[in-house]
């Protein structure tokens, strides 16, 4: 999902007039169900792969599911948010970044800083015998899969006085913009 909304966002920001236009009604959500089920595919082939084959089967599905992962998922998602960044700093300095820009690019660095470390050491570990303990990189990937209701909720009640706002309520403010 993070891939899917990086890309919409940066394509909303570059072409703004194909954007609202041109741009299929759906297309965000075609684009969500195909990267779920090319994800939830990959997954089930490098399962059976590894509960049924030898190693070396398993290993070389492993280094694929890793390479689709770095060239589907992040990649794509690491570029247009540094095409939207550079956007929004090369742009007019009027306009202060919404909300959800705040969101996105949150949620995107510290899924770069605790969620990718660990796959990383994934994929070097087929290749090498590591020595790296990977329990510090597992606890990273923990707290990237636990922290954007956090960052919704804080940046939902940036700027207001009331710090004691509901969680729905700060959903409800940064999906409103």
């Amino acid at each position: 999902l993070l891939t899917a909304i990086s890309i919409e966002r940066c394509m909303s920001i570059l072409f703004p007039l194909w954007y609202r236009c041109h741009r299929p009604q759906h297309l965000s959500a075609v684009v969500c169900v195909l990267l779920w089920a090319l994800s939830i595919t990959v997954i089930a082939a490098v399962t059976s792969l590894c509960l049924l084959s030898d190693d070396e089967h398993c290993r070389i599905a492993l280094i694929s599911m890793y390479i689709l992962n770095f060239s589907i998922f992040a990649s794509p998602m690491v570029i247009s948010n540094v095409i939207l960044f550079m956007k929004v700093l090369c742009g007019s300095k009027q306009r202060q970044p919404k909300r959800l820009y705040i969101v996105i690019f949150l949620t995107i660095l510290f899924f770069l800083t605790f969620g990718v470390p660990l796959s990383i050491l994934n994929f070097f570990q087929q290749f090498y015998s590591l020595l790296v303990s990977a329990r510090v990189l597992f606890l990273l990937a923990c707290v990237n899969s636990s922290i954007n209701p956090f960052i919704y909720f804080l940046v939902g009640s940036y700027r207001r006085h009331c710090s004691l706002v509901s969680l729905q309520v700060a959903f409800r403010r940064v999906f409103e913009e």
